[in-house]
């Protein structure tokens, strides 16, 4: 060894200082590092896996975020399409109502002016007569007490045609002015009929139209004028 310039004692004394420093290294130095290397390749292991973890929290976040916001959406539509349903409604029953009071009032208005009429027509009643009266006196030259005149007052407008009788258990009779309660009464006991339904038609001149169902007995005075009209052609 000397002959290649290497010092043998000094060698050897190197080798034991490799020796030792390894034996050192191995024992106490090395397995701390591969602990500290297996501990920072857990950590790392984990902080991947928190990041995975983290990434998929996240990821599901937006789906749940998404999914409430949808959800908001459709709960905003459906408020804001039942508020709609809810307003057209209340405009259709408005409208409804509007329409229906309308026609109260128009149908008030009607009751209102028929009665009215009827009433002008009952106080007219005996003026009328008593002008036609006087005009039959003048032609034929004869005058009518006061008993008489009553009684062709009461045969011209209220007069209950022949056949009449047992015509229908409700019935509605027209005259040409409102009739008496006495003449009701005699309306009543001559037809037969259960209820009746009076109604005010001057266009009859005078006489009664009696009506139960589609049976009709026309006892006007115009129809009368109809008649003898059709006879003369």
């Amino acid at each position: 060894m000397d002959a290649l310039g290497i010092n043998a004692g000094f060698f050897i004394a190197q080798i034991v200082n490799f020796g030792i420093i390894f034996f050192l290294l191995a024992r106490f130095v090395w397995p701390r590092v591969l602990n500290m290397l297996d501990e920072r390749q857990d950590r790392i292991a984990k902080a991947l896996e928190d990041a995975r973890a983290a990434e998929e929290a996240r990821a599901n976040a937006e789906r749940e975020r998404d999914r409430i916001l949808a959800e908001a959406r459709a709960e905003g539509q459906r408020l804001i399409d039942e508020a709609r349903q809810r307003a057209d409604e209340q405009r259709k029953q408005m409208i409804r109502e509007a329409e229906r009071d309308a026609e109260e009032r128009r149908a008030q208005a009607r009751i209102q002016a028929e009665e009215e009429r009827n009433r002008i027509l009952g106080d007219a009643r005996e003026q009328i007569v008593r002008l036609a009266m006087a005009a039959a006196e003048r032609l034929v030259g004869e005058a009518l007490d006061e008993k008489g005149q009553r009684t062709v007052i009461k045969k011209f407008f209220a007069e209950v045609p022949p056949d009449a009788r047992n015509l229908g258990s409700h019935i509605e009779v027209i005259s040409a002015v409102p009739l008496t309660e006495d003449e009701k009464a005699e309306v009543q006991k001559a037809t037969g009929a259960q209820s009746i339904d009076y109604r005010v038609n001057p266009d009859i001149l005078g006489g009664l139209v009696l009506r139960a169902g589609d049976k009709v007995i026309d006892g006007s005075v115009r129809g009368d004028l109809a008649a003898l009209s059709n006879r003369l052609r």
